[in-house]
């Protein structure tokens, strides 16, 4: 079975958005800018609503607590989206982690975010189809006639800051818990 990492989750989304060229939202993707990504998310936000989605569009759009999610999207500024056209366009190789998740949810890739898909297993003729909730302490057996294997979210990690002697990492391992480690060299 191929590793998964952060890589083939964007390799993975790529390729179904290539493929599928937005699929249901076809008429919004097909050559993406950055009103018809917003007009896409406008459409999208009460209709699709699976377990991460809020988290994966409150970190996208970084809603305040109680306000009005459709008016805030009307209100975000196209700039906001043009990573994301530039993304699907080619334009660029890599784009941030929230742009990519965002972009999962707009084609509805799944299993999606990121935490779910590193720990997700799937259907072949010896292994089973298992999604974990990546903040519950749920163990795995996927794999017959083994002990189980506990899985652990993975956290999502980025240098904020690097000088001669010492780096500064953030670690997020769910929406409320950042970890901030300073290494020194």
């Amino acid at each position: 079975m191929k590793t998964k990492t952060s890589v083939t989750y964007k390799n993975e989304i790529l390729a179904k958005y290539n493929r599928e060229k937005g699929g249901e939202m076809i008429n919004y993707l097909l050559k993406p800018t950055r009103k018809q990504i917003k007009e896409a998310c406008l459409w999208l936000l009460n209709r699709r609503k699976e377990k991460y989605d809020d988290g994966i569009l409150n970190r996208f759009f970084r809603f305040k607590e109680g306000e009005n999610k459709m008016l805030a999207i009307e209100n975000t500024k196209g700039d906001r989206f043009k990573p994301i056209v530039n993304f699907l366009t080619g334009e660029t190789k890599s784009t941030k982690p929230a742009n990519l998740e965002l972009i999962s949810w707009l084609i509805d890739f799944k299993p999606r975010p990121l935490s779910v898909y590193l720990n997700s297993n799937f259907t072949s003729s010896k292994y089973e189809t298992k999604l974990l909730d990546p903040f519950s302490n749920e163990k795995s057996t996927t794999m017959p006639n083994t002990q189980p294997i506990e899985m652990l979210p993975i956290p999502e990690t980025k240098v904020i800051e690097k000088t001669d002697k010492s780096i500064t990492i953030i670690s997020q391992i769910n929406p409320s818990l950042r970890i901030t480690t300073i290494v020194s060299l």
